[in-house]
């Protein structure tokens, strides 16, 4: 698996449990950090801030838009 197929199985976790349909970049690290992911969290937070934010601004954005960012930290998926 890849670091954003683990970032939305998580994401995919975490919303549903969430009546807003939301999740904190905070809870992704801690999930994939008990399930001893091999990917450091910088990375993660790139691929979440980044990457994988469909309104995410810079030369990298929104390669993938998997999430939109609603709030500091705050991510729901697309």
């Amino acid at each position: 698996m890849t670091c954003r197929d683990d970032i939305l199985a998580v994401a995919r976790e975490l919303s549903a449990a969430h009546p807003s349909g939301t999740f904190s970049v905070q809870g992704v690290l801690e999930v994939l950090r008990a399930r001893q992911t091999p990917y450091s969290d910088a990375d993660i937070r790139r691929h979440i801030s980044t990457f994988m934010c469909a309104n995410a601004v810079g030369s990298h954005a929104a390669q993938f838009q998997d999430l939109e960012r609603v709030s500091r930290g705050l991510y729901k998926l697309l």
